[in-house]
């Protein structure tokens, strides 16, 4: 049977640890999502440009950038802001709390499986009410700058004394 990857079952797995990497890819295949997986902080800011997952379950122990780091640089990048990112670390007492806010969740390893999953469940619902949210419309003046006529000096009311 050919599997046809489902952008809209897309997870993204970044751990530096091979077992923990394995462990969850197989949990989320199980769940029906198509798992791709990153082992440094550089590499997993470009699988997260390319694949567009729906999810990001992200360690904060890496080489080369920390998961604070790349937490940071996946939420100013447009294309991955409004991911779901679930923080899953021995190490959650390094977030601080913008971090924390910053995340759809945060599990502490050991995890509890069934807790991981409705973990996930949550922040990609989090994500996709994050995504239907209207932006606010900025006021705009009726008359900018650009566009007001001058006009002459000789046509303008004096302002004042005479």
């Amino acid at each position: 049977m050919n599997h046809v990857p489902r952008p809209d079952r897309t997870a993204l797995v970044v751990d530096d640890d091979p077992f923990v990497v394995s462990a969850l890819a197989e949990l989320l295949e199980e769940e029906g999502f198509d798992v791709h997986t990153a082992t440094n902080g550089f590499s997993a800011m470009r699988r997260a440009i390319e694949v567009r997952p729906l999810v990001i379950l992200l360690d904060l122990a890496l080489p080369e950038r920390s998961g604070t780091e790349l937490l940071d640089d996946l939420r100013a990048e447009p294309a991955t802001h409004d991911v779901a990112i679930v923080v899953v670390t021995g190490n959650a007492d390094v977030l601080s709390e913008a971090h924390i806010a910053e995340c759809d969740g945060v599990i502490c390893k050991p995890f509890d499986v069934s807790e991981l999953l409705q973990t996930i469940n949550r922040a990609v619902q989090r994500a996709a009410s994050r995504r239907a949210e209207v932006a606010p419309v900025a006021a705009v003046s009726h008359l900018t700058p650009a566009l007001r006529a001058r006009q002459p000096a000789s046509g303008r009311r004096a302002r004042g004394r005479r």
